[in-house]
């Protein structure tokens, strides 16, 4: 029984040492994924925080139809060129 301990417990050792190596790479790899998703959840907030004051500043907002300041010199758009099609008479006829 004492030739079999001592055959068991190199072995153990290793696979203890191995799976402890094997967990703190993981855990490794797991914080630096978590710190990169920190990273850029404060830069995507950053980025909206200063997009929002440069359209404030600017004046150009989703609202405003006025982009330019020479947009009345532009020729206005004609209307549609098909009439309408009345769509109560729209139906699918079987052809026998």
């Amino acid at each position: 029984m004492n030739n079999k301990m001592k055959f068991i417990l190199p072995k153990l050792l290793g696979v203890t040492l191995l799976a402890g190596a094997a967990v703190f790479i993981l855990s490794l790899i797991f914080k630096l994924l978590f710190a990169g998703l920190l990273l850029a959840g404060i830069g995507t907030l950053i980025a909206k925080m200063i997009g929002k004051k440069r359209g404030q500043t600017m004046g150009y907002e989703k609202n405003s139809n006025v982009y330019l300041p020479y947009h009345h010199n532009f020729p206005k758009q004609g209307g549609t060129i098909y009439s309408q099609v009345r769509k109560e008479n729209l139906a699918i006829i079987p052809i026998r």
